[in-house]
């Protein structure tokens, strides 16, 4: 019996020592969650005080911008579109990209062709000057031409600057554009 009692105690002091060590201890017990399937453990190391934490961003707000498409009815349709700093160069661009698949599917296009960009925007002695590139007038006829301007003019409009806007392609300024050679007005407004 005197071998049964110190087996007993020994077992008993172990399984104490055991409970120490994982209740009270540095690592803690933590059941097994049986519905993930991966199981994570994160492991804190004391950082100094003079080591900065890298802070994260705010979210920065987006804010809507008005840009021009066409419809079915060969009318305006204005379309909303959420960027980051509500900038006319944002605003042509958004123009540029076209219209959504839901815009599509609702009826809206865009006259002016996809392989378009803007070469740069700016506002210049009291005046508006958009350079896209010289793909801008080609393809389509007067009607299509006609629309595109609108589309850059009313989109630039929207801003409300109530400043002449020029159309400028590859750094000059149109005249004539498209195999028709229409005459481009300027100021476009």
């Amino acid at each position: 019996m005197g071998v049964f009692i110190r087996t007993l105690i020994v077992c008993l002091i172990i399984c104490v020592g055991y409970y120490v060590y994982l209740f009270l201890g540095k690592e803690s017990y933590q059941p097994l969650n049986t519905n993930e399937t991966t199981v994570t453990r994160e492991i804190k190391h004391d950082t100094p005080t003079t080591q900065k934490q890298p802070q994260q961003k705010p979210q920065a707000q987006k804010k809507e911008v008005q840009i021009c498409f066409m419809s079915d009815e060969n009318t305006v349709h204005y379309v909303k579109r959420e960027v980051e700093t509500p900038t006319l160069e944002d605003a042509i661009n958004e123009l540029l990209k076209g219209p959504t698949k839901y815009e599509t599917s609702h009826g809206v296009y865009s006259e002016i062709p996809q392989d378009v960009k803007l070469m740069w925007v700016k506002d210049e002695n009291g005046k508006i000057i958009v350079n896209l590139t010289r793909n801008f007038e080609y393809g389509g006829g007067t009607k299509s031409i006609q629309n595109r301007i609108k589309q850059i003019k009313l989109t630039v409009d929207s801003f409300n600057l109530k400043k002449p806007v020029y159309l400028y392609l590859d750094g000059k300024q149109a005249e004539y554009m498209g195999g028709e050679g229409i005459y481009i007005e300027q100021p476009l407004n």
